[in-house]
């Protein structure tokens, strides 16, 4: 991941590929009127206020789930590199080896 990347808020990452992201009809999910939530959200036995809080409190959820994976792939990608720069080195080392095997047995 280049420097900065992990940078951009939730909001840019989810803004960010609108021409690829599928329309939520494609996906099921209705568009309601104020008047229909309201009722959808009674029936649940939560007031709007309610909802709207554990809405809120849903984003807040996601945005540090998002935050974490981010980091998580950071960490991956360094020991990705990590891993990468060991075997370059095991494979330096045996070759090394087998010069000097090479070489003794002359």
């Amino acid at each position: 991941m280049a420097e900065g990347e992990g940078q951009r808020s939730p909001q840019l990452l989810l803004e960010g590929n609108k021409e690829n992201t599928p329309k939520p009809e494609e996906n099921g999910v209705k568009n309601l009127t104020k008047s229909q939530v309201g009722g959808e959200v009674m029936i649940m036995g939560m007031t709007e206020k309610e909802a709207a809080a554990a809405a809120a409190r849903a984003v807040a959820e996601a945005e540090f789930a998002m935050a974490e994976a981010e980091e998580a792939a950071r960490e991956a990608d360094k020991a990705e590199a990590e891993a990468e720069a060991a075997h370059i080195f095991a494979k330096a080392a045996m070759k090394a080896v087998k010069y000097r095997m090479h070489s003794q047995t002359r």
